[in-house]
């Protein structure tokens, strides 16, 4: 049968610079197995931390074997090589690296997230194990709360939480007083009983003394390999625990946990971040409640929603094309009407040719400058009929009397009013009687339709119908486009708005990226104890990138609280000023401002995220 640990020719180098080298491992070779408790002695210097760090698996960079149950270390991937320093071997550092914003009893379980194991469980097996080291009772404290010993104690425990086969200590006993250093020997030799094997790292000649194997190291080679007694094994501590990428669940609660230490600075993150959610949410929210208002205050005014149709020389309309054109989408009301463009006026002792002779209809009638529309047996005339009506001012003409004759018919009407004509005859002498005074014309000369007042359910569909119309080879012609221009300068304005607020959102996921590098720097040592005791790199992506995400989440729920509560004071006073609400209600724009907030905050943890999980674990654990 394999032995446990064998370790054959190592040999380690560091290069000082690219041409100078200093050897540090010489030709290692050695074999270990269950049941040993081994002290690798040496002087500072002579290669055994580097040692352990390549027994470990921090340390690929050598050259030479290490063979762990008949497999070769360097045959494993990056998976393989985690699952190794998660499940195989237990790492225990002469200075602790406790994660220190988290209990003892956290610290002890933190090996376990990466492990498949139930949460009560979890919880159970570290408490078990704190008794073990005698620390049950400070489970609840963090570990500035404790000495020297304890902290080590607490190291060994979280080495021993997902049961490896090898313990591998560097210094254990290093910084602790002697009785410290006999309860970390005595729960070692233990460790050892329960048929595990034991390799630990130090100078001191009396703590190898207690150990049942000396390996001793000088100048990066052993000269000698003593065995001094057999430790019987009382029994197998526990089956072998399988690991696994640390929970969702549990990464979760690990970034929420560090955002939290640095709460003021993440607050004023999120709050940046808000500030871009905040003003494009307002932005759309406002451009949508204008263009209600803009279709509401029209609706009232139904010229911005009503189309003069007509054809070439105002030939008549047959029934088929007036179906054609009632069946337009958006189209919801037809009046088929009659233009007289052969007639003539008589004013005083004016007379002069009419352009066009038209009807306005209860539902339809052009815009007034001046004046009122009246019943039957008024006319209300466009400016330049008016100008030529009138050496004087043109609102002079108002409530005379003015004669029109087609045929053998003639008729007088009072001018009731001015109206604003925007056609291309307006140059013209234009005319709108009362559509039962139009009427008596049509009727005694037999005169079918030659043009058609359309109405459109609302005001969005003023474009469409238009580009319908002209596709149809028909002439145009609306009384009132500023609804339109309206619109199109609200949806210009709110997208270049839209824009100016985006500027913010950049601004706060450039913070982001700053932020999360800083605290690559200040968890560096962090991020060394995860990737030791077994986590991923992915786990670590995983971990910034979910604490990008955290932080894009409070900005956009901090940004949606201050845009609702903008909203509703804003609204409150147009509600009294103008009797409606310019800014909408808009669920859609809310849940579209919080996913940008999180998608922005992600893509900027991106590259911090890689960078921390890339951090070499040995220089990591080296950083202070």
């Amino acid at each position: 049968m394999a032995v446990l640990l064998r370790m054959a020719n190592i040999e380690k180098s560091y290069y000082i610079t690219k041409k100078q080298k200093q050897d540090v491992l010489k030709g290692v070779n050695a074999e270990f197995d269950r049941g040993e408790f081994v002290a690798l002695l040496g002087e500072s210097g002579c290669g055994k931390s580097t040692l352990i760090n390549i027994l470990g698996g921090l340390d690929s960079e050598y050259t030479g074997s290490v063979v762990v149950k008949g497999q070769f270390l360097r045959d494993y991937n990056q998976k393989e090589m985690d699952d190794y320093r998660k499940k195989r071997v237990g790492l225990i550092f002469q200075n602790y690296n406790l994660i220190n914003h988290m209990t003892i009893l956290e610290n002890v379980e933190i090996s376990m997230q990466m492990s498949d194991i139930d949460e009560k469980v979890r919880k159970q097996r570290a408490m078990d194990l704190l008794e073990l080291v005698g620390l049950l009772d400070h489970a609840k404290k963090l570990p500035t709360q404790l000495s020297g010993g304890q902290k080590q104690r607490v190291a060994i425990a979280r080495s021993l939480a997902n049961n490896p086969s090898i313990i591998l200590a560097d210094e254990p006993t290093g910084a602790l007083d002697k009785e410290s250093e006999d309860i970390i020997l005595n729960i070692l030799k233990k460790i050892v009983e329960s048929g595990k094997l034991v390799i630990i790292v130090t100078h001191s000649q009396v703590v190898a003394n207690q150990c049942s194997r000396i390996v001793k190291i000088e100048d990066g080679k052993i000269i000698s390999n003593e065995s001094k007694y057999t430790i019987k094994n009382k029994s197998k501590y526990e089956k072998v625990i399988m690991p696994k990428p640390i929970k969702t669940k549990d990464l979760s609660k690990l970034s929420l946990r560090n955002l939290i230490q640095t709460k003021s600075r993440s607050l004023l993150v999120a709050i940046g971040m808000s500030i871009g959610i905040a003003a494009v949410v307002l932005i759309m929210s406002l451009g949508h409640g204008l263009e209600n208002y803009v279709q509401e205050v029209y609706a009232d005014n139904l010229q911005s929603t009503q189309i003069t149709v007509s054809q070439d020389d105002y030939d008549d309309f047959s029934s088929t094309k007036v179906t054609t054109i009632d069946d337009l989408e958006g189209v919801v009301d037809v009046i088929e009407s009659t233009v007289i463009t052969t007639s003539t006026y008589t004013y005083d002792s004016l007379e002069d040719d009419v352009a066009k002779l038209s009807a306005y209809y209860d539902d339809y009638y052009p815009s007034l400058l001046y004046g009122v529309i009246g019943d039957e047996g008024t006319v209300i005339i466009n400016e330049s009929f008016a100008t030529e009506l009138s050496d004087e001012s043109m609102l002079a003409v108002i409530g005379t009397d003015l004669s029109f004759t087609y045929g053998t018919k003639t008729y007088t009407f009072t001018i009731t009013g001015i109206y604003d004509d925007q056609s291309d005859g307006s140059a013209k002498n234009n005319a709108f009687i009362d559509e039962d005074d139009l009427n008596v014309y049509v009727d005694a000369y037999d005169l079918d339709t030659n043009v058609l007042y359309i109405t459109l359910s609302d005001i969005t569909y003023i474009s469409t119908v238009l580009d319908d119309l002209e596709a149809l080879g028909y002439d145009t012609y609306q009384d009132d486009s500023s609804a339109e221009t309206v619109l199109n300068y609200i949806e210009l304005g709110t997208k270049v708005l839209t824009g100016v607020g985006a500027i913010s959102m950049v601004v706060a996921a450039i913070m982001i990226f700053i932020v999360l590098y800083i605290s690559i720097v200040e968890r560096t040592k962090e991020i060394g104890i995860l990737r030791a005791i077994g986590a991923q790199k992915r786990d670590i992506r995983r971990m910034f990138i979910f604490e990008a995400a955290m932080l894009g989440v409070a900005g956009g729920v901090i940004g949606i609280i201050f845009t609702i509560i903008v909203t509703v004071a804003t609204n409150s006073i147009t509600s009294f000023s103008l009797e409606t609400t310019l800014i909408s209600y808009h669920i859609g724009y809310y849940l579209l401002g919080l996913s940008l907030s999180v998608f922005v905050s992600v893509l900027a943890g991106i590259s911090p995220s890689i960078k921390a999980a890339d951090l070499d674990p040995v220089e990591a654990l080296r950083y202070e």
